[in-house]
């Protein structure tokens, strides 16, 4: 699921996110509105697409056609697909919202009530409880939230209306197709996000057919209505599409020193000081800054001008661990704490709103990452489960 679909859940009312709140009330006048021109029906690539499913899964083909006839292009999924606030919203911010008083009060109930199933469950797939309980959390608020657009319309519109990923979302209809027969859901009242994921753990129709499990033992998996299934579905998917290391860490807490890592990333000139003064203390050049600031005259910078400080190294962005700790520490980033073993990290750099937090990302942050492949959602999965740990 994409951060703007969460984000678009939520009710935002904090002075900090006043731009994401009017992108809101935008897509949700554009909720309503619906290309008239648009019958799927009519188009070669949805008439092959449909010959494809008849062909190599036996659907009726009359029945389908009707089906995605009936389907309705989405204006608002396109727009909200392309306004995706990573690179765009600090972690400070992202965290505000996501982790609260009131997500945390529910989550105090919704453990009071399954704890019995969440720890069943950790103890099966070896995935801490609180970690099936804040994603659920931060997925759906525990069921309220799971979205208000039909799966067959957002899909049909990702699949044959949106290029960049139009492979990915044939797929994903083609497996949402199968899935309804499979389950014998009515596939044309299910609704889910933008993306067309869906209940209380947001799966997608591929992750749903591969790793939903009937953890109540009724003889249905049933992710959209019932809170047992979803709890042991995403301990399974954690389990094995991310494979889970049971009783190892996520993350540890990191600091920057030296690298470059641990420069402001702006800085207030004082009275008295020249451009060279300045790139003095943070070790740097005087080209180098004015480069970063577009300084034409580097003579003439004035008291109380604000510089943007240039880092001298930018950490490779990956999700699955790539260094030993020496090497993390040859890149000026140290753990705060002792780590056991021999586990190799990954880096995490995330941008406040006056600064930089760093971490250090072993295999269970990778494990996190196939759930949602968001640095910042990854975070707030984690920060949120030491949260809800202190209910357990």
């Amino acid at each position: 699921m994409g951060l703007f679909c969460q984000l678009k859940r939520e009710k935002l009312g904090t002075r900090e996110v006043k731009f994401y709140r009017f992108i809101l009330i935008i897509t949700l006048i554009l909720s309503f509105y619906v290309r008239s021109d648009q019958d799927y029906s009519e188009r070669e690539d949805v008439a092959n697409f449909i010959k494809k499913m008849v062909e190599k899964h036996g659907f009726n083909q009359s029945s389908l056609t009707k089906t995605l006839k009936n389907s309705k292009y989405q204006e608002v999924v396109i727009r909200i697909m392309n306004r995706q606030p990573e690179g765009t919203m600090t972690w400070s911010r992202y965290r505000n919202i996501m982790i609260n008083d009131r997500r945390i009060n529910s989550g105090k109930e919704f453990i009071k009530t399954y704890k019995e199933d969440l720890l069943r469950a950790e103890s099966l797939y070896g995935v801490p409880g609180s970690v099936i309980a804040s994603i659920i959390g931060i997925e759906t608020r525990y069921g309220k939230i799971q979205g208000n657009i039909r799966v067959v319309d957002s899909l049909m519109t990702l699949a044959f209306d949106y290029p960049r990923r139009e492979i990915f979302f044939r797929t994903q209809l083609e497996e949402f197709l199968l899935l309804s027969r499979e389950e014998n859901f009515e596939m044309e009242s299910i609704k889910g996000s933008i993306a067309g994921a869906m209940g209380y753990g947001q799966f997608m129709p591929d992750s749903y057919r591969d790793y939903a499990v009937d953890f109540d033992d009724d003889g249905i998996r049933d992710l959209l209505g019932n809170p047992v299934d979803a709890i042991g579905s995403v301990a399974n998917f954690l389990s094995k599409k991310g494979k889970w290391t049971p009783n190892t860490p996520i993350a540890i807490k990191a600091m920057a020193k030296g690298g470059g890592f641990d420069l402001p990333s702006s800085y207030k000139v004082k009275s008295g000081e020249g451009l060279e003064d300045i790139a003095t203390k943070f070790d740097l050049t005087v080209s180098k800054i004015a480069i970063e600031n577009n300084l034409k005259d580097v003579n003439f910078i004035r008291k109380g001008q604000v510089l943007k400080i240039p880092r001298r190294q930018k950490l490779k962005s990956n999700f699955k661990p790539y260094l030993t700790l020496e090497d993390s520490k040859k890149l000026g980033i140290y753990p705060s704490s002792s780590v056991i073993g021999n586990l190799k990290v990954t880096p995490v750099e995330l941008e406040l709103d006056d600064g930089f937090e760093y971490w250090l990302g072993f295999d269970n942050y990778y494990s996190l990452s196939k759930y949602n492949r968001s640095k910042l959602y990854v975070m707030a999965v984690f920060e949120f489960s030491n949260v809800l740990n202190e209910f357990f």
